[in-house]
């Protein structure tokens, strides 16, 4: 498997903060999981479609020698995050800590960065009835915050914190599973018909396009289970 050095991850790190992308560039955590969904789509997501959403827009290189440097870099971390998924393997998450005082692991950067790679796709990823995906994506969204968020908005407790640490700490087990599971469902249907999103690409604020009506990050998969 194609792995980056700690070496040229960190130099991916340094430059993803450089003055040339504005602060907009996705870390490399979220770029992970950016990644993952990407490759993952069923439908083919060219570099042209995803580089402005990683990037934040169009960087500005002070060469082309600069830009080139970057490019190969990137290029091979995309490439390091394909192998694994196509050789079987569960991904090794690259997870930085939220915040110095704690030290937790992001785990919500890394599903809203899956989730911004997920929204690229032109297929349906959770029409109505499909529960093998459904269950798949939910520890994606709800390690996102998205469930709690949109409960804490409305004026809801989501659950009993003991009772929602427990299911966080269920979804972080089995997410690199979740995900090369996801990997596995399109393969395994990319030969076959999908059904196409009549509209432009649904962002994680806009409408769910299963016609719940509530944002897409809040909806498929409010099925709390992982079983």
């Amino acid at each position: 498997m194609i792995e980056l050095s700690e070496q040229e991850r960190a130099a991916l790190e340094q430059w993803l903060v450089k003055p040339v992308f504005h602060g907009k560039a996705l870390s490399v955590t979220q770029l992970q999981g950016f990644f993952c969904a990407v490759i993952s789509s069923p439908d083919s997501i060219p570099a042209s479609r995803w580089m402005p959403d990683a990037l934040g827009g169009e960087p500005a290189f002070a060469s082309p020698e600069q830009a080139q440097e970057f490019m190969a870099l990137l290029m091979r971390f995309y490439k390091s995050v394909s192998t694994a998924l196509e050789e079987g393997e569960a991904p090794r998450l690259i997870l930085k800590p939220q915040a110095i005082a704690d030290q937790a692991p992001d785990y919500p950067a890394w599903c809203d960065g899956y989730i911004l790679g997920w929204g690229l796709s032109t297929e349906e990823w959770l029409q109505p009835g499909n529960e093998v995906l459904k269950k798949l994506t939910f520890p994606i969204l709800l390690l996102s915050g998205a469930f709690k968020e949109d409960a804490e908005r409305g004026g809801r407790e989501f659950m009993p914190d003991d009772e929602y640490e427990k299911l966080q700490q269920e979804c972080m087990d089995v997410l690199p599973g979740a995900v090369a599971g996801i990997y596995n469902f399109w393969q395994a249907r990319r030969k076959g018909t999908t059904v196409k999103r009549e509209g432009p690409k649904v962002g994680r604020n806009e409408p769910c396009p299963c016609g719940s009506g509530k944002k897409f990050k809040q909806c498929c998969g409010a099925e709390r289970t992982l079983h």
